[in-house]
């Protein structure tokens, strides 16, 4: 999730992962989102991480930030 602060109306990121993982990473593990991983609700995963990825390409716009938006996950 992204940290960051607002100062007279200037955001700024206070951290920017290096090394972003797949929600899908965060989710597996939690037994109450075990229907998503059902093979009939891959697109329901996808469609969390397209909002991830836009959310986050909103908030370095708005910092100013000139990271690329996250593309490369790791998947250990």
């Amino acid at each position: 999730w992204p940290l960051y602060e607002v100062e007279n109306g200037v955001f700024k990121l206070n951290f920017i992962p290096t090394n972003p993982v797949p929600i899908e990473r965060f989710l597996r593990p939690q037994t109450r989102f075990r229907h998503l991983f059902n093979p009939e609700n891959k697109r329901m995963l996808e469609i969390i991480q397209e909002q991830i990825d836009n959310d986050w390409k909103k908030l370095l716009e708005i910092c100013h930030e000139k990271q690329a938006v996250f593309t490369n996950f790791q998947n250990d």
